[in-house]
């Protein structure tokens, strides 16, 4: 017979396990409004545009927990999409790249 034993976050020598953040560092709390998708259904962990970098943003886990991410160099962040994406698919965000030529640049065909 096999036993199952569930270790509580200080038994398995893990920290800050459970504890959750309201507000992060730069100010950014998860909205009470609950997100609903084009469906109508409830969105379980709503991301959100950062207000001033195109390539950050937001995801709340399970609605009330926020965390910071961000899109790899050479992509923005849509929040109509809510996935990263090109920056000529964004609004506002267009040139958000224009000074960054490794981000622009094609990577060139390698020879055989």
């Amino acid at each position: 017979m096999v036993s199952h034993r569930n270790w509580s976050s200080e038994e398995a020598g893990r920290t800050g396990c459970g504890k959750t953040e309201d507000k992060l560092k730069d100010g950014f709390e998860c909205p009470k409004e609950v997100q609903a998708d084009g469906r109508g259904q409830v969105v379980s962990h709503p991301k959100y545009a950062h207000p001033e970098d195109c390539q950050k943003f937001y995801v709340c886990l399970s609605g009330v927990t926020p965390r910071e991410l961000g899109c790899t160099i050479g992509e923005v962040y849509n929040d109509v999409t809510q996935m990263c994406d090109a920056p000529e698919n964004v609004p506002g965000c267009e040139d958000w790249y224009k000074d960054t030529p490794e981000a622009t640049s094609k990577p060139k065909p390698k020879k055989p």
